[in-house]
């Protein structure tokens, strides 16, 4: 097998730490009352995971960390998927919906400064 290259590895680590926090808060999400996850179809299901993918690739590591995704509503989820569902749908960049974004993510955080 040939020798790996330190971008490839370093590509590796990144994609295994995004998966892990995605599954880490789907896992929140699932165990959450006020998600409804048993409601969601399998297409939002997988739109969420879609999103959560996309939120991660383009926040701070930091700002990830204080997400609350345990208290996120079942209306927050599809509004997060639909979000990100037209960002991809227009080739946008997320950047642009931060705002919206992070208004759903950070509405449970317990330190006001960070609203």
């Amino acid at each position: 097998m040939p020798d790996s290259t330190k971008d490839n590895l370093g590509r590796r680590r990144f994609l295994l730490h995004r998966d892990k926090a995605v599954e880490n808060a789907l896992e929140r999400i699932r165990r959450s009352p006020a998600a409804g996850w048993e409601t969601l179809t399998p297409d939002e299901r997988a739109g969420l995971k879609t999103a959560l993918t996309e939120i991660w690739d383009c926040c701070g590591r930091e700002r990830w960390e204080q997400y609350c995704f345990s208290t996120l509503s079942r209306t927050d989820i599809l509004t997060l998927t639909a979000i990100v569902s037209g960002i991809r749908e227009r080739h946008g960049q997320i950047t642009k919906e931060r705002t919206k974004i992070e208004a759903i993510l950070l509405s449970c955080t317990r330190d006001p400064s960070l609203q």
